[in-house]
């Protein structure tokens, strides 16, 4: 299993290569003019390729080019390459982005290619430092996509063609020390073929895996906004009346209770201190609504300053518990040096109903409602149950 056929031949796959990423360069970066920015990544990812493309046409001058340029840039290039697919990850999975490590190692990289090519020539040695730290790096680029939750069919794409291509470098990095290296990168070896069209097929479809995990983000936004409200964030009325009825359609034998709340004196507020003042009160309320909600229940805009609490598997009991908690978590009185504090405090008051599967969700809330105008007439700032 000597020389391939001329059809794989080396500078052809690498020129092939090199076009190819071109193309999904392209691709990329006009996808990327097209989604919402709060998706990062993009710009790296787009920029990847390119930069590869660039790298490809340098190693496939070697023999014409001097050898600083084919050897030392060209590999140099290449892995600064890899390190932009792997800061698109970053920012796309975390937010942010932190490779100061890997370009650190580059640049020792490229002395080492200097040193190895032009000072004291040696072609194994250097294939061993490059396949080494390629290796190292699309492994640790696939290991945060494994610790990152969802794992949809672009992140599952990614990761493996991630580790696949740290394998073929590792499994060229072997070779070289059970004596198959070859003569130069050039060299028609069935191993040295595979390990660049592996990276061929590798540019292409990371191109692909990013385009799918682009598109899956932007349909997972869009569907989160078309469910909350814009103002506070709290689910809006039509996606929460949706899990108000998949909650009591489903409930066995466990209870169900919803908590209607207003917003005490809300229009002496906007009144007094306008609109905008009125707004941070609504976000402020919500914010410490959630946080005294927790996980036990999906807290929901039913219009104006109204709001519903849904509370599955809660009887009627544990939901007045949770009711008095919400209320003592909004009625906290603000700091001096909060931009709320002219306010004062606020205070909600609160109807609980409780109901179980079957029942209608109109009707647990109108008895919720009920509840909440007792809570009213008896001097706001109140919880009642439904009677």
């Amino acid at each position: 299993m000597g020389a391939l056929p001329s059809i794989l031949d080396p500078r052809s796959v690498i020129m092939l290569a090199g076009i190819m990423g071109l193309m999904m360069a392209l691709v990329v970066f006009f996808m990327r003019r097209s989604y919402p920015p709060s998706i990062g990544g993009l710009g790296d990812w787009a920029l990847a390729p390119l930069v590869a493309f660039v790298s490809t046409m340098l190693f496939a001058g070697r023999g014409f080019l001097p050898d600083f340029v084919t050897i030392v840039v060209a590999n140099f290039v290449l892995f600064q390459a890899c390190i932009l697919y792997y800061s698109g990850s970053q920012k796309f999975l975390l937010g942010r982005s932190d490779t100061r490590g890997w370009t650190l190692l580059n640049g020792f990289l490229g002395l080492a290619m200097f040193w190895f090519s032009a000072v004291k020539p040696d072609f194994e040695f250097r294939l061993v430092l490059v396949t080494l730290a390629v290796s190292a790096l699309f492994f640790f680029h696939a290991r945060l996509y494994m610790r990152d939750r969802g794992m949809v069919f672009g992140k599952r794409l990614m990761t493996g063609l991630l580790l696949v291509q740290s394998a073929v470098a590792a499994l060229r990095f072997v070779s070289v020390l059970v004596g198959m290296a070859g003569e130069s990168l050039l060299d028609t070896s069935w191993i040295q073929s595979l390990y660049i069209t592996m990276y061929s097929f590798t540019v292409l479809l990371m191109s692909i895996a990013v385009i799918l995990m682009a598109t899956d983000r932007v349909h997972t936004e869009f569907e989160y906004l078309a469910s909350r409200d814009p103002l506070t964030g709290a689910l809006n009325r039509r996606a929460l009346l949706d899990a108000c009825r998949a909650a009591f359609a489903h409930a066995g034998r466990r209870r169900v209770a919803l908590l209607m709340i207003d917003l005490d004196h809300f229009k002496d507020i906007n009144d007094r201190f306008g609109h905008l003042m009125g707004d941070a009160v609504l976000r402020e309320a919500v914010s410490r609504m959630q946080r005294a909600i927790g996980d036990a229940g999906v807290l929901g805009r039913y219009g104006g300053e109204e709001f519903v609490v849904l509370l599955s598997g809660a009887g009627q009991a544990e939901a007045m518990s949770i009711a008095q908690q919400l209320k003592q978590a909004v009625g906290e009185p603000f700091t001096p040096d909060s931009p709320l504090a002219a306010v004062g405090a606020m205070a909600v008051s609160i109807g609980v109903a409780a109901g179980e599967e079957g029942n209608r969700v109109d009707d647990v809330l109108a008895r919720a409602d009920a509840a909440l105008y007792r809570a009213k007439a008896m001097g706001r700032d109140q919880v009642m149950a439904a009677a």
